[in-house]
């Protein structure tokens, strides 16, 4: 619910225990790091730019990596200048640089429902008010919604949307509305926040990001490697537009830097050239694993319940029946060694119907299947013992 006790930080606390299946936390899997490129670049870089990488340097980032960066974005229709880029820790950190930057208490944020319980703790502590407008695969909201939404009074400070594949439901706003929606949000005069984190994992004919039709004005942008190239590197990236000055200074204020090294490595696998064969076997693996647990989940989730397919990532979106379920199905499946996440977490306030949000991408096809029909079993049983079905939708 929208008050669960559940945090960000107990879901990563799940992630190294061995006892557990975790289906939980929105990890990737270890199993499919690029280690060979890594280790190349990493030696090559200790080779070349030892001293450079070991030093104190600009808080916005290694120069290498932001022109890396650049090239990188270029390919996804994004034109900027490196000096334009602002390298942070993770994807977590840009989104708490700008909001940061961005909103002060009492102010007005449009958000999906559900969306990312990491920007809803990051929001919270500002101590925001919430505006939301719901979305699902196959139910993404018409531009209508979002200008209703933009035009309710009082007047929003941000729109913040997850574009492609949004965590939780995996949404994706379609391509021939984004540059309407970037329009629209123009003439409010209320920014987005673009968080584009899972992009890359939808495949070749992924849309542009909504960045790719502004020039900095309206859309800031953040992204990282975490769910790409590897979690431990701890590399994000914002493009803040004209709030660059301020954002750095925020950053630099909290923590001087990033780490220097991974800046290096990272910058050094970009170059390789390394990157488009990596994300053709993520995606190719993910979406094996993706059909494994949809195929489970549609012979044996009880009547009323549906899982969603985006189509691209590795996460799977679980909905139906009474909100009152999600506690009781959680607490029995970890009583089963089975990890799940309630999805109450992923609205600013309390759903309607109960919903889980499934990672196909930590376990093994085993631990998967296994875990899933876990899952199926103790939903099934909780529904038939509380009367908690809803007719299909």
């Amino acid at each position: 619910m929208a008050n669960s006790p559940v945090r960000l930080l107990d879901l990563m606390r799940q992630t190294e225990d061995p006892h557990v299946i975790n289906l939980a936390a929105g990890i990737p899997s270890s199993d499919f790091l690029p280690l060979e490129a890594l280790k190349t670049a990493l030696e090559g870089e200790i080779q070349s730019r030892a001293r450079e990488m070991f030093s104190y340097h600009r808080p916005e980032g290694a120069a290498l990596l932001r022109e890396a960066i650049r090239d990188y974005l270029a390919a996804r229709g994004i034109g900027v200048n490196a000096e334009e880029v602002l390298v942070t820790t993770g994807c977590s950190g840009a989104l708490s640089s700008l909001i940061n930057t961005v909103l002060k208490k009492g102010d007005t944020v449009v958000c999906e429902a559900p969306a990312y319980y990491g920007q809803l703790e990051l929001l919270r502590a500002v101590g925001v008010k919430f505006r939301s407008v719901a979305t699902a695969v196959g139910q993404e909201p018409d531009l209508a919604k979002w200008a209703r939404a933009l035009r309710a009074k009082p007047k929003p400070k941000l729109l913040v949307v997850t574009s492609t594949l949004s965590n939780p439901s995996g949404a994706t706003i379609r391509e021939e509305w984004r540059p309407k929606m970037v329009e629209l949000c123009r003439k409010a005069g209320v920014p987005i926040l673009e968080d584009d984190i899972y992009g890359d994992l939808l495949g070749r004919a992924r849309p542009r990001p909504l960045r790719a039709y502004d020039d900095g004005g309206t859309v800031l942008y953040v992204t990282s490697f975490s769910k790409t190239v590897a979690p431990g590197l701890r590399i994000g990236f914002a493009l803040p537009g004209k709030w660059m000055e301020a954002a750095a200074d925020h950053q630099c204020r909290q923590s001087i830097h990033g780490a220097v090294p991974p800046e290096y490595l990272t910058a050094a696998f970009l170059r390789s050239g390394r990157m488009d064969g990596h994300l053709e076997m993520l995606r190719s693996v993910y979406g094996k694993r993706r059909e494994l647990a949809g195929g489970i989940l549609a012979r044996e989730l009880p009547e009323g319940f549906r899982a969603d397919d985006p189509a691209g990532g590795y996460m799977l979106w679980v909905r139906g029946g009474r909100p009152g379920l999600m506690d009781e199905v959680s607490k029995k499946c970890i009583e089963r060694g089975v990890a799940v996440v309630g999805g109450g977490i992923f609205f600013a306030a309390s759903p309607k119907e109960a919903c889980f949000r499934l990672n196909c991408a930590r376990a093994t096809p085993e631990d998967l299947a296994r875990g899933v029909g876990i899952f199926c079993e103790v939903l099934t049983s909780a529904v038939a013992r509380t009367g908690g079905r809803k007719s299909r939708t």
